[in-house]
């Protein structure tokens, strides 16, 4: 149960983080993705910028508030969501290393 409560707080965190646009897309999808990393880590991130018919949101968890910062031990944390609703969502490894790919990524944008 602790659990469960910790995953539903990991996912509504990431719904309230101050994301920013990876580049001026001019279409609006559905979907988004966004990643949620460190300055420090950004050598693991995952390129989610290669994604198709989604949009694309990052944020930096050193910009976050406090509250929020306590909340992600394990980035990257990749959350695909419908308006605020989360779909699926990922978190890093140990190593700090996506646990997710790419592809994956794209397969599960182009099965919403």
């Amino acid at each position: 149960m602790r659990t469960i409560i910790l995953l539903v707080t990991l996912i509504f965190a990431a719904l309230f983080v101050s994301p920013m646009p990876i580049n001026e897309r001019t279409e609006s999808y559905e979907l988004t993705v966004l990643q949620i990393n460190a300055k420090w880590n950004e050598s693991n991130a995952l390129d989610i910028n290669r994604l198709k018919n989604c949009n694309i949101e990052w944020a930096y968890l050193e910009e976050q508030n406090k509250d929020v910062q306590d909340k992600f031990q394990k980035i990257p944390f990749i959350v695909i969501k419908k308006g605020n609703e989360p779909i699926a969502f990922w978190e890093g490894n140990i190593m700090f290393e996506p646990t997710v790919t790419l592809q994956e990524l794209q397969a599960h944008v182009n099965n919403h």
